[in-house]
Order: structure tokens, then C-alpha cells, then sequence
């Protein structure tokens, strides 16, 4: 698979398992970088762990829901660096922001209107939050690429954004 269109539509499982494949495989295979750029941000659920067929990929959580934090908290102890660009000046982001505050780095940036998630294998962008509506409720659509040329793109980019940002 070179590039992918992923469309969701409230109630539509598709795009959360295409997250699920996503985090569990660079929890298998860490890249050195992850960016997340997301204006609006919370710690929806992504995993369901109920029969633990996920806790050897990720050994630190215990619980039968997997989260988002859980999961950036996983990549980040096995040596990825992960940098969120969100606005922290919203209610259902503080949270993440303080559950992760020790292992993950967070910036802001004005008027901010992008969306996506880059790592060295994989690059996802689109009009996708990284919220619970996002995910599971609205009307998405997504574009996924293990293209290297367009993945490399994609981290001088959001390596530009980073720069830009400010420090929370």
C-alpha cells in the first residue's frame, strides 16, 4: 500500500481500526519521530484490550480499554519522540495534556487549522481531530501514505510547524 483514502461515517468502524493497525505497528517497529498536529485533542479510546491479546505490544497498561495517552506513553518509553501541536486552551485537551506531560513534548500554535499524524513509516493527514468525535462520530476523511518520498515531505513540514510553535 502506497497511499490509502480512509472515510468514516458516524458509527463506521473503519477508521479506528485503521488507527488500531497504525499505533499497534509502530509499537511493534518504533520510528525515531512521531508528530501529531490536532487543534482539538482528548484521550478517546482506540484499543479494545479485553482478552489482553494487546499487552505484550503494549506491556505498561493494565486496563481492558487502550487510550490514546496510553498509547503515546508506550511509543514514548520505547525511545520515539513524540511532539503534539494542539490547543491547549480546551477543555477536553488538558487532560491529555496532563496525563502526558512528563513523557511527551506539547506546543501551540495560533490559528492552527492542520491535522495530521507523521512518524518515519507512515504519514495520515485530513479532516480528522483527534477526538472521540473525530474517531467515532463525525464524517471523516483521511489520507494515509507509506510513500517515502511523501513521508519525508510530510516531517519537514511538520519539523517547520514544530519550529513555529510555541512551548506549553
Amino acid at each position: 500500500m502506497s497511499s490509502r483514502i480512509i472515510r468514516s461515517f458516524g458509527g463506521s468502524h473503519v477508521l479506528r481500526d485503521y488507527l488500531v493497525s497504525l499505533f499497534v505497528a509502530e509499537a511493534m517497529n518504533p520510528s525515531k519521530e512521531l508528530y501529531l498536529i490536532s487543534p482539538f485533542l482528548s484521550n478517546s479510546p482506540i484499543i479494545e484490550n479485553k482478552h489482553d491479546q494487546y499487552t505484550d505490544v503494549f506491556p505498561l497498561i493494565k486496563s481492558k480499554t487502550i487510550y490514546l495517552s496510553d498509547i503515546l506513553t508506550t511509543l514514548a518509553w520505547k525511545g520515539m519522540s513524540v511532539r503534539i501541536i494542539c490547543d491547549n486552551e480546551r477543555e477536553e485537551t488538558k487532560p491529555l495534556i496532563h496525563a502526558l506531560r512528563d513523557q511527551v513534548e506539547f506546543r501551540k500554535l495560533a490559528q492552527n487549522h492542520d491535522k495530521g499524524l507523521v512518524t518515519n513509516n507512515v504519514y495520515v493527514h485530513g479532516s480528522m481531530n483527534f477526538t472521540y468525535s473525530g474517531i467515532y462520530v463525525n464524517k471523516e476523511s483521511i489520507r494515509t501514505s507509506n510513500s517515502n518520498s511523501e513521508i519525508n515531505e510530510a516531517l519537514i513540514a511538520f519539523r517547520q510547524r514544530w519550529e513555529e510553535s510555541e512551548i506549553i
